[in-house]
Formats: structure tokens, sequence, C-alpha cells
């Protein structure tokens, strides 16, 4: 069971080291340092003592059975490593250890692959930087930083994506829950993480970096069934790209459009960047996923025309606004506004100009999400038109969506965007991109 891995109640560091240049002492450091409420037993028959802690020879010289054991010797040294841990009833494993199939050793990640499965032990990589429970207080991997709680998971092949999310959602304060690199994938693979996401309370989205794929049958199978939103950035598109995801990870890439086929036929979200892959999983992770019929704000035209003619590019439709709407909102703009979508507010970013048309616009049957722009001006206080979008967002179930332009000036309301689950991006682009996905992944669901 994958519970045993990913939620274990102890855990073997075999390789642990007083040495802080080896991965057996950062690993360990990360464990203890994180507040792990399991039991935690370092491994090294050279070591007395590591980090404060008893240093066992061998894990058969624990005496309990330990539900994980994490992997950092040298590739050589592993399968009779495994075969320890095999006999001392060791539930899973991660190999942090690399020199396998991304150095075309086959050979050897079959054997340790044998291994483990005649030990019934379930796997995770070799070549990997590890996992990331923040629920359990876990940081099992080389990750130097624990992420916030929150509700994203992150499955990918490479280790630097696993620590640029953490990075990322730290500055976006965005919470995550599994970060988890699979690396070769000899073992447990992107379908069983899935599987075990799917069910996983924790999760409301799931993220993943993909070189390859070596179960794409079991893969569709698994990501048409989950209910969660899965956005995937998918590498090797190129002949380049393709032989370096070979050398990265030992994955073959693949035909591009057979990835693409399949990701449609999971209902996956293909994200075509590595910007779009964060700011979208940013949307899904805290707002609903929205039916088409954008209505776009801004307090300057020029920011509002590039969005209008950004969501047309991607397909997206702005609706016209009912007659209501239309009056209401000639009863509140300046007299050089005009009261349509795209509603430029002809440079005013008070708080009740910004709450008046947002209210107004959110109010209009044809308008399923909103985009709010603001520009910043020195003569006005960025916090102003932010608090607006708060105060008119309370209480509505659209999707609200904000870009905040401006230098170090506007960071406090950028904040308060941020704090109060409402997106924000620096730039329209971005935010549409982000807000297409959410109309994306409700067409989704209603074809699940």
């Amino acid at each position: 069971m994958l519970s045993n891995v990913l939620e274990p109640d102890s855990i073997a560091v075999i390789g642990a080291s007083s040495n802080p240049e080896k991965w057996g002492y950062r690993i360990l450091d990360n464990i203890i340092s994180g507040e792990y409420a399991g039991s935690v037993y370092p491994v090294n028959p050279n070591e007395n003592e590591v980090l404060g802690m008893r240093c066992h020879p061998s894990v058969l010289n624990i005496p309990h059975r330990i539900d994980l054991g994490i992997i950092t010797v040298p590739a050589e040294i592993v399968p009779r490593v495994l075969e320890e841990c095999g006999r001392q009833g060791t539930r899973g494993v991660v190999i942090v250890s690399a020199g396998f199939s991304e150095i075309g050793n086959s050979e050897l990640e079959n054997k340790v692959r044998d291994i483990a499965r005649n030990h019934e032990m379930r796997m995770i990589g070799p070549n990997t930087f590890g996992f990331i429970n923040t629920h359990l207080h876990l940081n099992a991997s080389i990750i130097p930083q624990m992420p916030e709680i929150g509700g994203t998971s992150f499955v990918t092949q490479s280790g630097t994506f696993g620590l640029a999310l953490v990075n990322w959602a730290a500055s976006q304060q965005m919470g995550l829950h599994i970060v988890v690199g699979v690396g070769n994938k000899a073992d447990i693979d992107d379908s069983d993480i899935l599987t075990y996401l799917s069910a996983d309370q924790h999760t409301k989205t799931i993220m993943m970096y993909i070189e390859g794929l070596k179960r794409g049958r079991q893969f569709i199978d698994v990501a048409r069934r989950i209910r969660k939103p899965i956005i995937a950035l998918k590498t090797g598109r190129s002949r380049a790209g393709s032989k370096a995801a070979l050398s990265h990870t030992g994955s073959l890439a693949g035909t591009d459009r057979i990835y693409n086929g399949a990701f449609k036929q999971a209902g996956v979200i293909r994200a075509e960047t590595i910007e779009e892959l964060f700011d979208s999983a940013l949307a899904l992770s805290i707002s609903p996923p929205a039916d088409d019929g954008i209505g776009i704000i801004s307090n300057g035209g020029g920011a509002s025309i590039l969005a209008a003619d950004l969501c047309e590019n991607l397909g997206l439709h702005l609706p016209d606004l009912s007659d209501d709407a239309v009056r209401m909102l000639k009863s509140v703009l300046p007299a050089i506004a005009t009261p349509a979508n795209p509603l430029d507010t002809a440079g005013d970013g008070s708080y009740k100009m910004f709450k008046d048309v947002i209210d107004l616009m959110l109010s209009d049957p044809g308008v399923n999400a909103l985009l709010v722009i603001y520009i910043h001006a020195e003569m006005v206080d960025p916090c102003l038109p932010a608090e607006a979008v708060i105060d008119a967002k309370d209480g509505c179930d659209k999707p609200v969506i904000t870009s905040w332009i401006g230098g170090t000036d506007i960071g406090t309301a950028v904040k308060r965007l941020e704090e109060n689950q409402i997106p924000n991006y620096p730039l329209p682009e971005r935010a549409v991109a982000a807000l297409n996905n959410l109309v994306r992944y409700k067409k989704i669901l209603q074809n699940k």
C-alpha cells in the first residue's frame, strides 16, 4: 500500500551521515527539524551516532518493523540493502541513490525492482529527491524548505521542479500537501500516485511534471476517474528534449501528439509552460471551475483591451452586458466611461468605484467569471481597490481573478488578495491563461 510509503509511522534512513554534504545527512536533518511525530532510525555501519541519535549498523538491528526505508547509499550497494529491508519486514522504500537507468544501467534497476517485488515492498525511485507530506510534518526529501499545509499535491520526475514549486508556493502563500519525486519509476509510477491522491482527503488539486509515461493506458483510466483538477506539464516534445529526458530519468518521451490525445481522453489539463502550470494550479486550488462568459474590469483601457484580445485568442467569450447592468453602470461610472465588457473605469481606482462595478458585473447573469485588473498610479492607494475586490467577492460563488500591475508599492495590496484566497497575477496574460483553465476544467467535469 502506498500509505505505508507516504504516511509512514516509522522511518529508517539508510546511509545516514554526519557529513552535511551527504544526502543521508540532509534527509535525516529535514525529517527531524520538520517535527515528524513517528519513529526515526539512522542506519550506517560506519557511524555510531548521527545528529544526536543512535545509529544502527543495519536495518536488521532495528527491533521494530519499519514502514519506510529511505536509501541513500551508492547504487552498487542498493541490492544488498534492499534484501536486508525485505528480511526486516520493511513495507516500502524510497531510493534516492542515482546510477541506474538514467545512465543506461537498466540491469541494476531491474534487479532492485525485482528484489522489492519479491519482498512485496513498494518502491519510489531510484534517482528521486524523496517526498514531502505536510500534514504529517514530514520532509523526507532533499528539499530544504517545508511548505505550508494546503490542498495541492505535486508529482514530478524532476527534483529541481520540486524545489521550484516549494519556493514558488511559499511566495504565493499557497499550501501544499504531497510533493513527490517519482524518479525513474521502476515500481511506483504516476498512475499509482494518482490512485493514491484520488482517495486522499487532503488533496484538492494535482500538479504533474512528466517526461514520459510507462503505462499510458493505465494513466488514462486512472486520471479519467478522478474528479479533482489535474494539470500537467509534459516535456520532451522536440528531438533534443526527448534525448535529454532519456538521460535525466531514463524516460522514453514518446510522440507528443499521442500525449495530447491521452491527456484529452484522461481529462488532464496540459500546461504549455512552467508559468502556466504554477499559475493554473493556484487558480484551480482556490477558485471554483467556471462556465464560459468572462467579464473584465480595469482602471486602464489598454490593459482591459489586451486582456480581451487574449481571451478571444484562447476561445473565451466576453458577453455583452444586460440592459439592467448597463443602466446601473451608467449611474456609477464617470461620464467619459462606457458601460461595456471589457469595462474601463477611466482611471478611477477608488474603493467605491471598484466595489460598485465589481458588484454589478458579478450580478450580470451572462458573466460567469471576472478578471479585475488594477494598474498602479502613485496618487491611489492600491489597497483600496484590493479591499473592494475582497468585499465584493465575499459570498459570491463566481470565480474572481486579479492582476495588480506595478512595482514594490503594490506589495501590501497583493498580500491582502492572497490572504483572502483571491488568485493574483503580475501580468494580465498570466491571469487570462489561469482563467482559461478554470473554464477548461468545468468542461472536463461536464464530460466525465
